[in-house]
């Protein structure tokens, strides 16, 4: 029962993620695997893994060498947006690294670029509580909410976890992506400026 309900979690908090990243692909420019782009800079959103305890994934952000010239500003730039990400809002990531990644565009060319990468863990406490549990099922009794039947999952108190595991994880990577979107707009703002002083020296 312990593999069907991870299985049924997995799925689940995956479904939450897999939404967000195709709204995030409509609002801004789609790119190839499931990536988005708005202002000069790709994003990514990971699957989530079920963990000891919990749930984590991943958000990154292509650091923008284009603009950056001048060797050791990329490491410059991560370190800029990892400061605004472990300081903004009250769920902290677990991890902000630079990453290499080098992808093959086709058969001629390769691609190297280095990316922002925040991991983040919710613990399983984060995402229910049986106070919240009871809330969603008197709604549901009450006809003031419907849940969608699960299969695998045949009583109105799994259906909410379930709900309210979808809901948070949802929420919750919706403002980190958002975080990291307004700390590398904040960031890009700050390098532009210095570039146009030097330009203009």
């Amino acid at each position: 029962m312990g593999n069907l309900k991870d299985k049924i979690f997995y799925r689940a908090i995956n479904d939450s993620i897999d939404e967000l990243r195709k709204e995030m692909c409509e609002q801004y420019k789609p790119k190839k695997e499931d990536r988005f782009f708005t202002n000069g800079i790709t994003y990514e959103l990971s699957e989530a893994k079920l963990v000891q305890g919990g749930v984590h994934f991943e958000i990154s952000s292509k650091i923008p060498q284009e603009i950056l010239p001048k060797k050791g500003l990329n490491e410059k730039y991560f370190k800029n947006v990892r400061d605004l990400m472990n300081a903004k809002g009250k769920k902290k990531p677990i991890d902000v690294k630079m990453e290499n990644i080098i992808r093959s565009t086709n058969v001629n060319e390769i691609k190297e670029r280095d990316y922002v990468k925040c991991t983040y863990m919710y613990k399983d406490s984060e995402l229910f509580t049986d106070k919240e549990v009871g809330k969603v099922v008197k709604q549901v009794m009450s006809k003031k909410l419907r849940l969608p039947a699960i299969k695998g999952i045949t009583t109105v108190a799994g259906q909410a976890v379930i709900y309210l595991m979808q809901e948070n994880i949802y929420n919750g990577a919706l403002r980190h992506i958002t975080d990291l979107i307004k700390s590398n707009e904040e960031v890009m703002k700050k390098y532009k400026k210095a570039l146009k002083k030097t330009a203009g020296a």
